[in-house]
Protein backbone atom coordinates (compact mmCIF):
# COMPACT_ATOMS: atom_id res chain seq x y z
CA UNK A 1 0.00 0.00 0.00
CA UNK A 2 2.71 2.17 0.20
CA UNK A 3 4.40 1.83 -2.76
CA UNK A 4 1.16 4.03 -3.70
CA UNK A 5 3.41 7.19 -2.49
CA UNK A 6 6.15 6.93 -4.41
CA UNK A 7 5.82 9.62 -6.67
CA UNK A 8 5.95 9.00 -11.12
CA UNK A 9 6.14 11.61 -13.36
CA UNK A 10 3.24 12.21 -15.64
CA UNK A 11 3.37 15.16 -17.58
CA UNK A 12 2.46 16.83 -21.11
CA UNK A 13 5.43 19.16 -21.84
CA UNK A 14 4.13 21.93 -24.20
CA UNK A 15 3.98 20.86 -28.19
CA UNK A 16 6.68 22.66 -30.10
CA UNK A 17 6.12 21.80 -33.33
CA UNK A 18 3.62 18.94 -34.10
CA UNK A 19 3.79 16.89 -37.60
CA UNK A 20 1.91 17.49 -40.31
CA UNK A 21 -0.03 15.03 -42.20
CA UNK A 22 -3.24 14.83 -44.03
CA UNK A 23 -6.41 14.83 -41.67
CA UNK A 24 -6.86 10.68 -42.20
CA UNK A 25 -3.12 9.98 -41.32
CA UNK A 26 -3.14 12.57 -38.35
CA UNK A 27 -6.44 11.18 -36.87
CA UNK A 28 -4.81 7.25 -36.90
CA UNK A 29 -1.26 8.94 -35.40
CA UNK A 30 -3.28 10.07 -32.66
CA UNK A 31 -5.32 7.01 -31.72
CA UNK A 32 -2.86 4.96 -32.24
CA UNK A 33 0.56 5.97 -31.44
CA UNK A 34 -0.18 9.71 -29.47
CA UNK A 35 -0.28 8.29 -25.84
CA UNK A 36 3.36 7.54 -25.71
CA UNK A 37 5.10 9.22 -28.86
CA UNK A 38 3.27 13.11 -28.42
CA UNK A 39 2.98 15.10 -25.69
CA UNK A 40 -0.51 15.01 -25.46
CA UNK A 41 -0.46 11.75 -23.47
CA UNK A 42 -3.99 10.58 -22.41
CA UNK A 43 -3.22 9.62 -18.39
CA UNK A 44 -5.92 7.04 -18.01
CA UNK A 45 -7.23 6.30 -14.07
CA UNK A 46 -4.60 3.56 -13.79
CA UNK A 47 -1.38 5.44 -14.87
CA UNK A 48 -1.93 6.73 -11.09
CA UNK A 49 -1.61 3.07 -9.36
CA UNK A 50 1.91 1.56 -8.15
CA UNK A 51 3.60 -0.36 -9.73
CA UNK A 52 1.25 -0.29 -12.90
CA UNK A 53 2.04 3.74 -12.98
CA UNK A 54 5.85 3.56 -12.83
CA UNK A 55 5.65 1.05 -16.06
CA UNK A 56 3.49 3.26 -18.10
CA UNK A 57 5.17 6.59 -17.29
CA UNK A 58 8.80 4.05 -18.51
CA UNK A 59 6.83 3.47 -21.48
CA UNK A 60 5.94 6.75 -22.70
CA UNK A 61 9.54 8.25 -21.29
CA UNK A 62 10.64 6.37 -23.71
CA UNK A 63 8.74 6.30 -26.67
CA UNK A 64 9.16 10.01 -26.79
CA UNK A 65 12.53 9.78 -26.43
CA UNK A 66 12.31 7.42 -29.80
CA UNK A 67 10.09 9.30 -31.44
CA UNK A 68 7.95 12.51 -30.40
CA UNK A 69 5.25 14.32 -33.04
CA UNK A 70 4.57 16.93 -30.50
CA UNK A 71 8.91 18.29 -31.35
CA UNK A 72 8.41 17.02 -35.32
CA UNK A 73 9.14 20.52 -36.17
CA UNK A 74 12.57 20.56 -34.21
CA UNK A 75 14.21 18.06 -35.26
CA UNK A 76 17.01 18.21 -38.16
CA UNK A 77 15.40 16.73 -42.03
CA UNK A 78 17.85 13.34 -41.47
CA UNK A 79 16.31 12.80 -38.19
CA UNK A 80 12.86 13.16 -39.58
CA UNK A 81 13.83 11.02 -42.40
CA UNK A 82 14.97 8.00 -40.02
CA UNK A 83 12.37 8.28 -37.95
CA UNK A 84 9.96 7.95 -40.69
CA UNK A 85 11.84 5.04 -41.84
CA UNK A 86 11.45 3.55 -38.12
CA UNK A 87 8.02 4.15 -38.13
CA UNK A 88 7.87 2.12 -41.86
CA UNK A 89 9.67 -0.88 -40.67
CA UNK A 90 7.74 -0.92 -37.47
CA UNK A 91 4.62 -0.75 -38.64
CA UNK A 92 5.53 -3.56 -41.44
CA UNK A 93 6.54 -5.56 -38.67
CA UNK A 94 3.24 -5.15 -36.69
CA UNK A 95 5.36 -4.04 -33.71
CA UNK A 96 3.41 -0.53 -33.17
CA UNK A 97 1.47 -0.24 -30.94
CA UNK A 98 3.07 -2.92 -29.06
CA UNK A 99 0.64 -5.62 -27.79
CA UNK A 100 0.80 -4.59 -24.22
CA UNK A 101 -0.68 -0.65 -24.73
CA UNK A 102 -2.96 -3.04 -27.59
CA UNK A 103 -4.25 -4.85 -24.32
CA UNK A 104 -6.16 -1.89 -23.05
CA UNK A 105 -6.45 0.24 -25.93
CA UNK A 106 -7.89 -2.07 -28.81
CA UNK A 107 -9.16 0.77 -30.89
CA UNK A 108 -5.38 1.88 -30.73
CA UNK A 109 -4.98 -1.49 -33.50
CA UNK A 110 -4.01 -0.43 -36.73
CA UNK A 111 -6.02 -2.08 -39.88
CA UNK A 112 -5.38 -2.99 -43.09
CA UNK A 113 -6.31 0.71 -43.98
CA UNK A 114 -4.54 2.33 -41.30
CA UNK A 115 -1.14 0.34 -42.58
CA UNK A 116 -1.59 1.32 -46.19
CA UNK A 117 -2.63 5.38 -45.55
CA UNK A 118 0.35 5.36 -42.88
CA UNK A 119 2.79 3.31 -45.25
CA UNK A 120 1.53 5.82 -48.13
CA UNK A 121 1.65 8.74 -46.29
CA UNK A 122 5.72 7.91 -45.01
CA UNK A 123 6.84 6.73 -48.46
CA UNK A 124 5.46 10.06 -50.08
CA UNK A 125 7.09 11.92 -47.09
CA UNK A 126 10.09 9.91 -47.79
CA UNK A 127 10.34 11.09 -51.37
CA UNK A 128 9.72 14.84 -50.65
CA UNK A 129 12.63 15.17 -47.99
CA UNK A 130 14.93 13.00 -50.32
CA UNK A 131 13.82 15.41 -52.91
CA UNK A 132 14.38 18.26 -50.66
CA UNK A 133 17.83 17.03 -49.71
CA UNK A 134 18.61 16.60 -53.43
CA UNK A 135 17.97 19.99 -54.50
CA UNK A 136 20.12 21.41 -51.51
CA UNK A 137 23.44 19.21 -52.83
CA UNK A 138 26.17 21.29 -54.11
CA UNK A 139 25.68 18.40 -56.76
CA UNK A 140 22.40 19.40 -57.98
CA UNK A 141 23.72 23.26 -59.01
CA UNK A 142 25.96 22.03 -61.96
Amino acid sequence: MLIQFLPTSRDNPPVTGDISAPEAVAVTLRRACYDCHSNETRWFWYSRVAPVSWLIARDVASGRRELNFSAWNNYFPQTRRRKLQWMERSIAAGKMPPASYLMTHPAARLNALDRTALTNWIESELETTANQKDSCSPLSQH
